[in-house]
């Protein structure tokens, strides 16, 4: 090999190492369009808008929040994101001419979020608490009770292709939870079926499950099927049925049971 050649396969090799490097440097967005880390859908806690009717009784269920990725790196073909959530769930009774809201959940995340191609990895800080509006307390006569939970989530999805969606296994551990000690809640579910319609509305399915350790692992159990329209990036309509039954998921009467009939509409974001 002459002078030349070696000068032109050196050159050659700085050039595609370059290259690759330019390819994995790292990149950093903030407000990113996409979340890494699927929803939750079923979940009766699941950060968002919606209000639903519960079509057994006269009450309502409402809920007004989001969840927001807040700043993404990718890293060497990997994505972190870093996310905030708020929400907060009422029930409500509508009668003419006046809505009485009586109990009031808030719920907070921050999570960080790994994506690996199909598999999303999540880690978080969470808080939890429930509590009854004034007008809960004369409609129901009750004695409120503190109920709170401060956990961290550790939570795992994986993308199935085939059935269009995915599946979610997880678990809170709860450092402080009030009125009880056992500190773990399970949970699994997923989202499939999303059949397009057409080209603004699709059907899906989803399932939740949680499994909690103060309940001698009593499941609260939530069921829901419906149409998503306006798919955008992360934003869409959902109109949906919902069955929930099983333990309750508002902190006031987490001992009790309740079996509702939902129906919904959502904003997801």
């Amino acid at each position: 090999m002459n002078r030349h050649t070696s000068i032109a396969a050196i050159l050659a090799l700085l050039g595609a190492l370059h290259a690759v490097a330019q390819e994995d440097s790292p990149t950093f967005d903030i407000f990113p369009g996409e979340k890494v880390f699927p929803m939750f859908t079923a979940d009766a806690l699941a950060h968002g808008m919606s209000i639903g009717r519960v079509t057994n009784n006269s009450e309502w269920i409402g809920s007004i929040g989001a969840a927001l990725p807040l700043v993404q790196a990718n890293v060497w073909g990997r994505s972190w994101q870093l996310g905030a959530s708020a929400t907060a769930f009422n029930r409500i009774i509508k009668t003419p001419g006046h809505i009485t809201v009586y109990t009031i959940d808030y719920k907070v995340d921050f999570p960080l979020d790994l994506r690996l191609r199909s598999l999303a990895l999540r880690v978080a800080l969470g808080h939890v608490s429930s509590h009854f509006a004034d007008d809960g307390i004369e409609i129901l006569d009750e004695q409120s009770i503190s109920y709170v939970r401060d956990y961290v989530t550790f939570a795992a999805a994986y993308d199935i292709p085939l059935l269009a969606g995915y599946v979610y296994a997880g678990a809170d551990w709860n450092y402080h939870f009030e009125p009880t000690t056992e500190p773990w809640i399970l949970q699994i579910g997923g989202e499939g079926a999303n059949l397009k319609l057409n080209g603004w509305a699709r059907l899906f399915a989803a399932f939740d499950v949680k499994f909690r350790q103060n309940l001698s692992w009593g499941t609260t159990q939530s069921y829901e099927a419906g149409i998503r329209f306006f798919v955008k990036q992360r934003y869409a309509l959902r109109l949906a049925y919902t069955f929930r039954t099983g333990f309750e998921e508002r902190g006031q009467f987490y001992d009790q049971k309740e079996s509702v009939h939902l129906v919904s509409l959502f904003i997801d974001f």
